[in-house]
C-alpha cells in the first residue's frame, strides 16, 4: 500500500514537464527572432514579448501564479557607455500575484542573452525569499536572540550571470548556487558588541557557506521602536540611524571583503 501511494505521488514532482512544449515554443520564437533579425522578416516587439510571457508561464506553471508583464520588453543598455550602448540582453519585467513585491523597485526580471542564447530570471528569489529569511534567522537567533531584531531580505535586481534557476530548486540549492544574499537587519544591541558579533557571524557563514552582502543597524530600544515598521526602514537613508555596519562575505574567503562601521549622526 505504501509503495502504491509513493507511486501516485511521484509524478507530481515532474508536473512541470507537461509545460515543456510552451517552454520550447518560447525558446524557438526567441531563436527565430534573433536569427532572422537581419532578414526581411522580424518578429515584432509584441510577438517577442508574447514568447517571453509564454516561456515564464510554462516554466513556473506549477506555482499557480499570475505573472503580469510590467510594460514592454527592452534591450538592456550598459551604463556610461556611449559607443557600445547595448549588452546583447533583452529584458522583460513581471509582477507576481502570489509573491508580491515589498517595495516599488522590486520586479521579477527575465533576461534573454541573444548572443549566448540563454534565458535567466529572478522569479525563484521571490518564491524562496521567506525560506531564505528563515535560514538566516537560524544564524542570527544564535547571535542576538530571536526577539531583539528584524531581518529583511531583498530579492535579486537582475539575474546572476552564471546561474540559471530551475522551477523546482530547493532553498538549499538556491543559497548554495547564488554568490550573495542581500540582507538588512536592525537590532536592539549595544554597539560595543559589534566586533564580537561579526566574528561569530563570519564563523557561522563559513559553516553554512552562505554568501552575504548586508547591512546591520545597531539601535537602542527607543530607536528600534520608532523605526518604520514592516520593512520600510530598509529603504531609508542609512545616515538617519546612529550606527550601522556594511559587510560582505564571499564563499571560500577567509575574511569579509567589506567590513565598515559607520557613524550616522
Amino acid at each position: 500500500m505504501q509503495q502504491e501511494k509513493q507511486g501516485k505521488r511521484q509524478p507530481k514532482k515532474h508536473r512541470w514537464l507537461r509545460f515543456a512544449p510552451q517552454i520550447i515554443l518560447g525558446l524557438g520564437l526567441l531563436a527565430a527572432y534573433f536569427s532572422w533579425r537581419d532578414s526581411h522578416r522580424k518578429l515584432t516587439q509584441q510577438e517577442l514579448d508574447t514568447a517571453l510571457i509564454r516561456y515564464m508561464q510554462g516554466k513556473y506553471a506549477i506555482y499557480g501564479d499570475t505573472l503580469t508583464p510590467v510594460g514592454e520588453g527592452k534591450v538592456v543598455c550598459a551604463p556610461n557607455d556611449l559607443f557600445f550602448p547595448t549588452t546583447n540582453k533583452y529584458e522583460l519585467g513581471f509582477e507576481s500575484e502570489k509573491y508580491p513585491k515589498r517595495s516599488e523597485k522590486e520586479t521579477v526580471v527575465l533576461q534573454y542573452n541573444y548572443e549566448e542564447n540563454t534565458l535567466r530570471d529572478t522569479y525563484m528569489s521571490f518564491v524562496l525569499r521567506e525560506q531564505a529569511e528563515e535560514k538566516f534567522r537560524e544564524i542570527f537567533d544564535r547571535i542576538y536572540g530571536p526577539e531583539t531584531y528584524e531581518l529583511v531580505m531583498k530579492v535579486e535586481a537582475a539575474p546572476w550571470r552564471n546561474f540559471t534557476p530551475s522551477a523546482v530548486d530547493t532553498i538549499n540549492q538556491h543559497l548554495e548556487s547564488i554568490p550573495f544574499s542581500d540582507i538588512s537587519i536592525c537590532v536592539v544591541r549595544n554597539s560595543e558588541m559589534i566586533d564580537r558579533d561579526m566574528r561569530e557571524l563570519l564563523r557561522m557563514l563559513k559553516i553554512e557557506r552562505y554568501g552575504v552582502d548586508g547591512i546591520i543597524y545597531y539601535m537602542d530600544e527607543e530607536e528600534y521602536q520608532n523605526r518604520n515598521l514592516k520593512g520600510d526602514w530598509v529603504d531609508e537613508d542609512p545616515y538617519s540611524y546612529d550606527k550601522y555596519i556594511r559587510f560582505a562575505w564571499e564563499k571560500n574567503k577567509g575574511d569579509y571583503s567589506i567590513y565598515t562601521l559607520k557613524e550616522g549622526k
